[in-house]
């Protein structure tokens, strides 16, 4: 005989539940059971410790040596400096008749300087060098330098020569440069009396014909 008995309420608390793995213990993870250092090196037998010390102290001398053995590497060369920074031009006054100016050229430091161009600072007037250039002026060895100057056109010339100047060309190991050197004293007054004389010169009437 089968049959169907009284309905119960579900309760689930009353189920069976599965089985929930307990926590792991919790571990301390701020230190370390292993031996330190120290207290290796301490337990060590001494003739163990000596022959380390000593292997150590090997090493850092052997380092030290081949420190002092290797080649340094050499510091970059210090470059020259640029030509017109070193070389100055000095008038030292009039070098004769004929319109001859006495220079002196002078190189502080750094390489030698070559002079390739000496020029005049306008296009009506030409210059004959002595030294013939180019020519080279060493540091500490002033070169004397002598200027002859022409006059190719006189009525361009302007009536005032108040600041003249001589254009140079200069060259040493740095580098090539063309350099005017500027002059405002006696040199402007030596050169102006120069062209003076020659402009009048030129512009002077022939004189009288004398007979045979």
């Amino acid at each position: 005989m089968t049959g169907i008995g009284p309905v119960e309420p579900y309760d689930p608390d009353d189920a069976p539940r599965p089985r929930t793995p307990p926590p792991p213990a919790a571990t301390d993870t701020l230190g370390s059971d292993s031996p330190r250092l120290s207290d290796r090196w301490t337990a060590l037998p001494p003739r163990r410790r000596r022959l380390l010390a000593l292997g150590a102290a090997g090493l850092t001398a052997a380092l030290a040596t081949t420190a002092l053995l290797l080649p340094s590497s050499p510091d970059a060369p210090a470059l020259d400096p640029w030509p017109a920074q070193v070389t100055h031009l000095r008038y030292d006054g009039p070098a004769g008749p004929g319109g001859t100016f006495a220079f002196t050229v002078r190189v502080d430091r750094g390489s030698a300087v070559t002079i390739s161009h000496i020029q005049p600072g306008t296009a009506q007037l030409t210059t004959h060098v002595t030294p013939g250039t180019p020519f080279t002026t060493a540091p500490g060895a002033p070169r004397a330098l002598r200027v002859r100057i022409g006059v190719r056109g006189c009525a361009a010339l302007p009536h005032a020569l108040d600041m003249t100047y001589l254009d140079i060309t200069l060259h040493n190991r740095r580098g090539r440069q063309r350099h005017s050197y500027l002059f405002v004293d006696r040199y402007p007054h030596a050169l102006l009396d120069h062209v003076h004389t020659i402009c009048r010169a030129r512009r002077a009437p022939p004189g009288p014909i004398t007979p045979a």
